[in-house]
C-alpha cells in the first residue's frame, strides 16, 4: 500500500525550472508588452530596453497612467511605442469570451477580482500577438529593471524549445506577502518564476490565459512547471517595496497563494494537478494554516530577541498582514477552492477555442482597431 502523502507548502519550486537550459544562436521578440498602472515615470527602465534592443513596445496602461503621457515619454527616446488605455469596465474586453473565473460572484469575493487587471493587460497582449501571427512576446513589469541586452536575446533562444522561459530578480524577490513574512522570520524562501521577466512562444494550440486571481502567472504556466519546460536563462531586479504597508495586501493575496501554493506543492512531488478534489483542498488549508502559524511565531521571536526600532517596526507591520491573511484563511472552504480549479480548466478550454477564431490581422494598429482600443499612435 502506497503511504499517503501530506501536501506541504514549499519553501522552493527551483526544482520545476531547467536551468540547464544553453540559449544557441540569437532570436528576437516580436515585441515586449508591459501592463502597468503607476506613474509614467517607472516605464523609464522599459523604455531604455526598447530603445537598446529595437523591439516594438506596447504599454497597457489603467490607473495612475495614462497613453498620451506613456506616448510624450517615449519620443523624448525616440522609441516605438503603442500605448492602450485599458477600457474603463473591461469584464467583457475580449469579444466572444468570458470568464468563469472573472465573473463568479464567490471567488470574486474572495480574489477581489473587481479591482485587478494585470490578467485582463496581459490576455491582450497574447490575443495581440496571435492576431499578428507572432512567435515570440515579452511579457515585462514596470518594477523590473537591470535587463541586459544579452538577457533579452537569451529569453528569446530560450523559447526555441521551450514554452516559457525566465528571468528571476536576484535585487529583490518577488514573492507574496506571507512569502516575504517567513524570509523575514528567517525562513529560507526561494524566488520562483514569474511574468515579471517572461518570453512566451505564442504559436502553439496549447497556449495558456492568465486568469484574473493572485498568482495568475503561476497558473499561466503551470503545464510547462509540470513537466519541467520552463527555461531560467538569467537574472533582472526588481525595485523594493514595503509588502507590509497595507495588510489588505495579504488579504487580497491569500486565495490565490492557497491555490497556487496548493498546485505547486503537487508538481514538486510529481504529481498532476487535475487529481486535486475537495478532500485534497482540505487538507492543503491545514497545511496552510500550520504555515502561517509558524510564519506568526517566527515573527514574535524575532521580536523577543532585540531589534532596532526601524527593524522592529516592519517586524510589527508583518505580524499584522499575517493576521489578516490567517483570517482570510479560514474564511475559504475547500469547496470553493475547487469550484475555481474546475471552471479554470473550462475557461481554459474555452479559451484555447477562441484563439483558434481570432482574425489574422496585418498591424498592430489594425489589432488595437479590431479589439476596439483606446490607443495612442506609435511614436515613429
Amino acid at each position: 500500500m502506497t503511504p499517503h502523502w501530506t501536501p506541504k507548502q514549499g519553501a522552493s519550486h527551483d526544482g520545476l525550472l531547467d536551468s540547464s537550459h544553453q540559449s544557441s544562436g540569437r532570436a528576437q521578440f516580436d515585441a515586449i508588452v508591459v501592463p502597468t498602472n503607476r506613474r509614467v515615470k517607472s516605464l523609464r527602465a522599459c523604455i531604455g530596453l526598447a530603445l537598446r534592443t529595437t523591439i516594438p513596445l506596447i504599454v497597457v496602461c489603467s490607473k495612475r497612467v495614462d497613453k498620451d503621457e506613456v506616448i510624450q515619454a517615449a519620443k523624448r527616446k525616440n522609441v516605438n511605442v503603442f500605448a492602450v488605455n485599458l477600457p474603463p469596465h473591461p469584464d467583457n474586453y475580449l469579444e466572444g469570451i468570458s470568464f468563469a473565473t472573472s465573473t463568479d460572484e464567490g471567488l470574486l469575493a474572495l480574489t477581489s477580482g473587481r479591482t485587478r487587471d494585470l490578467s485582463i493587460k496581459r490576455n491582450l497582449g497574447l490575443v495581440i500577438a496571435r492576431m499578428l501571427g507572432w512567435q515570440r512576446l515579452m511579457f515585462l513589469d514596470d518594477d523590473i529593471y537591470g535587463v541586459s541586452t544579452d538577457n533579452v536575446y537569451a529569453l528569446a533562444a530560450g523559447l526555441n524549445d521551450h514554452n516559457v522561459s525566465v528571468l528571476i530578480p536576484n535585487q529583490y524577490p518577488d514573492n507574496s506577502v506571507a512569502c516575504h513574512a517567513y524570509r523575514l522570520g528567517g525562513g529560507e524562501q526561494g524566488k520562483f518564476a514569474s511574468a515579471g521577466g517572461m518570453g512566451v512562444r505564442c504559436d502553439r494550440e496549447d497556449l495558456a490565459f492568465f486568469p484574473n486571481i493572485y498568482n495568475e502567472d503561476w497558473f499561466f504556466f503551470s503545464e510547462e512547471a509540470a513537466s519541467h519546460k520552463i527555461a531560467r536563462v538569467g537574472v533582472s531586479r526588481q525595485r523594493k517595496y514595503n509588502p507590509y504597508r497595507d495588510p489588505e495586501r495579504a488579504v487580497k493575496e491569500e486565495f490565490g497563494d492557497l491555490l497556487a501554493e496548493g498546485l505547486y506543492a503537487r508538481l514538486d512531488v510529481h504529481q498532476d494537478i487535475s487529481g486535486v478534489d475537495v478532500a485534497y483542498w482540505e487538507e492543503f488549508k491545514e497545511s496552510r494554516g500550520d504555515f502561517l502559524k509558524r510564519v506568526a511565531e517566527s515573527l514574535t521571536r524575532k521580536l523577543d530577541s532585540g531589534l532596532n526600532s526601524e527593524k522592529a517596526q516592519e517586524v510589527r507591520a508583518a505580524q499584522v498582514s499575517i493576521q489578516e491573511a490567517r483570517l482570510q484563511l479560514e474564511r475559504i472552504d475547500p469547496e470553493v477552492c475547487q469550484k475555481f480549479i474546475d471552471l479554470w480548466q473550462a475557461d481554459l478550454a474555452e479559451w484555447r477555442r477562441y484563439l483558434t477564431k481570432l482574425p489574422h490581422i496585418e498591424s498592430i494598429e489594425s489589432a488595437l482597431d479590431h479589439l476596439g482600443l483606446d490607443y495612442a499612435p506609435r511614436t515613429r
